[in-house]
C-alpha cells in the first residue's frame, strides 16, 4: 500500500490545538503521512501566547533535509517560521527540492500576538511566497501582506485573494474563518481569476485556534504535484469548515478544533505501509 507523505515544517503548540500538532492530525484525516519540521516550541492555549523558543536555524534546515532524503514527500506546507534565519534556512534547502510547497504565512495568532518577527516579513515575501504553489493567509496575515491597516470585509475577499495572487505570481486561498458569521474562504489564480469561493454556516462553541493551520495542512495532503495543490483546496475546505458537529468537536474546556476519527481506539495494521526507502514504517490504522 502506497500512503501519500507530506512534510509541515512549523512551530510546536504545547496546546496542539493548531501548529504542527494540529498538521499532524488534519493530515492522518486526509489519509496522508505526515512528517514534521519544528521550527519554534510556543507555549500557548486558546486566546494566549506565553512564550516563544526558536529552534537554531542548523537544526531546522537539518530537519528538513533528513526527511527529503529518506521520504519521497510529495508536498510540503510552512507554518510558523518566526525569523529571518530561519526563513532563509527553509528556503535554502527547499530551493533544491523538485516539491511543491503550501505557504501558510503565519503572522499572527488568533489571540493578536506576533507569532513572526516584523523584519521577516520582507525575507518571507521575497524568497518564499513567490515559489509558493498555493498561499493560505488568514484576513489579518492579507493585511500585513496588502499594507493595508484594516482587514478585508466579508465582499472584498474576492478582490484582496487577486491582489495578492498577482503580487507574488501564485494560487491564493484566502481563509475567511475570522470574519463575523459564516465562514467564507475564496481561491484566486496566479493571475488573478476567482477559481473557487466557499461559504458555510460556523460551528458552534469551536475555538477558531489552529483551524486555519489544519486547513492549509489538508490542502497539503491532498496536492497532486506543483499545479494539483489549488486542486485540494475543495476537499480541504469540506473537511474543515464542515458546518456537522460531527466533523469537529471540542478538546476540553480550551475550546481547541479536534478532529474526530473513529473508532478512538487504533490497532496496527497487519502489515507494514511502505512509504519510503529506507525508511519504512509501520501506520495506525484507522478504519
Amino acid at each position: 500500500m502506497s500512503i501519500p507523505v507530506m512534510m509541515t515544517i512549523a512551530g510546536s503548540d504545547c496546546s496542539a490545538g493548531a501548529g504542527l500538532q494540529a498538521d499532524l492530525k488534519a493530515a492522518h484525516a486526509m489519509g496522508a503521512f505526515a512528517l514534521t519540521a519544528v521550527t519554534c516550541v510556543v507555549s500557548e492555549a486558546p486566546g494566549t501566547v506565553r512564550g516563544i523558543q526558536e529552534v537554531d536555524p542548523a537544526l531546522v534546515a537539518d530537519q528538513v533535509r533528513i526527511n527529503l532524503e529518506h521520504f519521497p514527500v510529495r508536498a510540503v506546507k510552512t507554518g510558523m517560521l518566526y525569523s529571518p534565519v530561519i526563513v532563509r534556512a527553509v528556503h535554502e534547502v527547499l530551493a533544491g527540492a523538485d516539491v511543491p510547497v503550501v505557504v501558510d504565512p503565519v503572522m499572527i495568532a488568533t489571540a493578536g500576538d506576533r507569532l513572526m518577527r516584523e523584519e521577516a516579513v520582507a525575507v518571507y515575501e521575497e524568497l518564499l511566497l513567490p515559489g509558493a504553489a498555493l498561499l493560505t493567509p488568514n484576513l489579518d496575515e492579507a493585511a500585513v501582506l496588502l499594507r493595508s491597516s484594516v482587514n478585508p470585509g466579508r465582499d472584498e475577499l474576492p478582490e484582496a485573494a487577486a491582489r495578492l495572487a498577482v503580487r507574488y505570481g501564485c494560487p491564493v486561498l484566502l481563509k475567511g474563518g475570522h470574519l463575523e458569521g459564516d465562514c467564507r474562504d475564496v481561491l484566486s489564480g496566479p493571475d488573478g481569476c476567482l477559481l473557487g469561493q466557499w461559504e458555510r454556516p460556523r460551528v458552534q462553541d469551536v475555538s477558531t485556534h489552529g483551524t486555519g493551520c489544519s486547513l492549509s495542512a489538508a490542502v497539503a495532503a491532498r496536492c497532486r504535484g506543483w499545479t494539483g495543490c489549488s486542486g485540494g483546496a475543495r476537499p480541504g475546505i469540506h473537511r474543515f469548515r464542515h458546518p456537522e458537529p460531527s466533523a469537529l468537536g471540542t478538546a476540553g474546556p480550551g475550546g481547541c478544533a479536534e478532529i474526530v476519527v473513529k473508532p478512538p481506539s487504533p490497532r496496527l495494521s497487519s502489515s507494514p505501509a511502505r512509504i519510503g526507502e529506507p525508511g519504512d514504517c509501520l501506520r495506525l490504522s484507522v478504519p
